[in-house]
């Protein structure tokens, strides 16, 4: 489905972004993919083989987003596709407790990082035949959870840039893709251990009509359609990949 298809993963060590890439090698593309953990994304080049191109980058750092752009540019020509997986999250922030660190970390690398990306790949994308960009935002853009104003608005920020994208640049197919709690790494951390399995239990049987969180899979699943030629007039889209869970209002009922 992908042949001589050139895709850039960002976030592509762990959890969506690297069940992408896996998703995408299988369907015979190959992938430049982009993290900033060095071991972990020595794991996923070791699994993924010659056709995952790794690359240590920091997506906030726009000297280092330019440079892999360039790498890009020079080895292949062209991007076809970019999916701004990469993100970071940190629950139980309230207004009167954030600090200015809780800010810039989490802005830098969910707004400015994809901001950066699409900056420096546009040009490449603009080369392809019917290139797309995929920013991977959250059901948060839709809801209110307490003490998670900076990932929400953060979110929604990155939803509002992929419309900005649609309407300055119609030739490249933009959309975004809302997951809910999908079980990855990075969200795994934000729980303690001893109580992930409970909670999971507790989320699939109350408020997740499908009766399961998300896997990562469940989500490069999406982002393989919206690149395919089958998603060719699917355009500035929000796709809730959630189960059905912003569909359930639990009154005690």
């Amino acid at each position: 489905m992908f042949k001589d298809y050139i895709t850039v993963v960002t976030g592509a060590a762990s959890g969506m972004g690297l069940a992408a890439a896996r998703q995408f090698i299988q369907n015979h593309a190959t992938v430049v993919g982009i993290d900033f953990d060095e071991e972990a994304l020595g794991r996923a080049r070791n699994e993924l083989g010659a056709s995952f191109v790794a690359k240590l980058c920091d997506v906030s750092n726009e000297g280092q987003v330019k440079a892999v752009s360039e790498f890009v540019r020079e080895t292949y020509g062209r991007a076809d596709a970019l999916l701004n997986v990469a993100g970071v999250v940190k629950f139980g922030i309230s207004v009167e407790a954030f600090t200015e660190e809780d800010f810039n970390w989490m802005y830098n690398i969910d707004v400015k990082g994809p901001m950066f990306m699409a900056k420096h790949f546009i040009p490449l994308l603009k080369k392809a035949k019917d290139p797309c960009i995929i920013n991977v935002a959250s059901t948060v853009v839709r809801q209110e959870l307490p003490n998670h104003f900076l990932y929400s608005t953060a979110k929604t920020a990155l939803e509002k840039f992929t419309r900005h994208l649609v309407l300055d640049y119609p030739g490249i197919r933009s959309n975004t893709i809302l997951p809910g709690w999908t079980l990855t790494p990075m969200a795994e951390k934000n729980v303690p251990p001893e109580m992930l399995k409970p909670f999971l239990d507790h989320l699939s049987q109350n408020f997740i009509p499908c009766g399961r969180v998300a896997t990562p899979d469940d989500i490069a699943n999406v982002m393989l359609f919206l690149c395919s030629e089958k998603a060719s007039y699917v355009n500035g889209a929000s796709i809730a990949v959630d189960g059905g869970a912003m569909c359930k209002a639990n009154w005690g009922m």
